[in-house]
């Protein structure tokens, strides 16, 4: 398993979702706050998740909004927990593996073939090997900015999230490949922490007016999730 500790199979949701997870790379609280705070996202969407992994995201989303779900990764390991976990929730005829390297989708796959690209890249540049699905290696930012507008149609909804740090670089390659960032919401560890990640909403080549919506605190002093959190997490299935 690429040195890796055998992955482990967890239950989430009172039992609704099933994953197969290595120790190095699991399911958090904020990629279940990204997938709540989704727009443009309907039961008719074809929702591409670009960097899927072994499907946390694709999983969510297919079984939140019921809606066909593309899941594109390279990585041999995370490609097989990826189809492994599509059977585990029996979602075999809702989400569809492209196993390719996002980098190279411009020559395999048709332009604005998607009405939604989700996408959750490595939060911190450069090649950590004890942290390799966090960092950047060969894949940048950039990178997947270019694939999702490529695949992305026109009015098309572009869901970003990214290290809070990294929200200028983002906006600007968001522009470059003509994604506008219609909304922007950070989210904060506790009210009086500052937000160390930020969910972007873009639309291609259209002009919306941005907002900043109301940050997300995930944690109150004590430690306990908000009641903001642990109502989303209530509905979520």
């Amino acid at each position: 398993m690429n040195g890796l500790e055998e992955p482990k199979e967890f239950d989430f949701f009172r039992g609704k979702v099933r994953l197969k997870q290595p120790k190095a790379h699991r399911l958090s609280i904020v990629e279940i706050l990204f997938v709540a705070n989704l727009k443009g996202i309907r039961k008719s969407s074809k929702v591409l998740d670009l960097g899927a992994g072994f499907g946390t995201l694709s999983i969510l989303i297919s079984l939140k909004h019921s809606c066909q779900v593309w899941a594109m990764e390279r990585d041999p390991l995370m490609l097989h927990l990826l189809r492994e976990n599509i059977k585990l929730n029996k979602l075999e005829g809702k989400i569809h593996v492209i196993d390719l390297d996002l980098k190279t989708a411009q020559n395999y796959l048709k332009a604005q073939s998607f009405d939604v690209v989700v996408v959750n890249p490595p939060f911190y540049k450069g090649y950590n090997p004890a942290n390799a699905y966090h960092h950047e290696t060969d894949t940048s930012l950039e990178d997947f900015v270019k694939t999702g507008s490529f695949l992305l149609r026109d009015g098309g909804h572009f869901n970003l999230l990214i290290a809070s740090y990294r929200l200028v670089e983002a906006i600007i390659y968001m522009k470059d490949y003509r994604i506008e960032v219609e909304s922007l919401r950070f989210f904060h560890s506790k009210l009086q922490k500052n937000a160390k990640i930020v969910c972007i909403h873009g639309l291609k080549n259209l002009k919306p007016l941005p907002f900043i919506e109301k940050p997300l605190v995930i944690n109150e002093e004590s430690g306990e999730y908000t009641q903001e959190v642990k109502s989303l997490l209530e509905s979520f299935l």
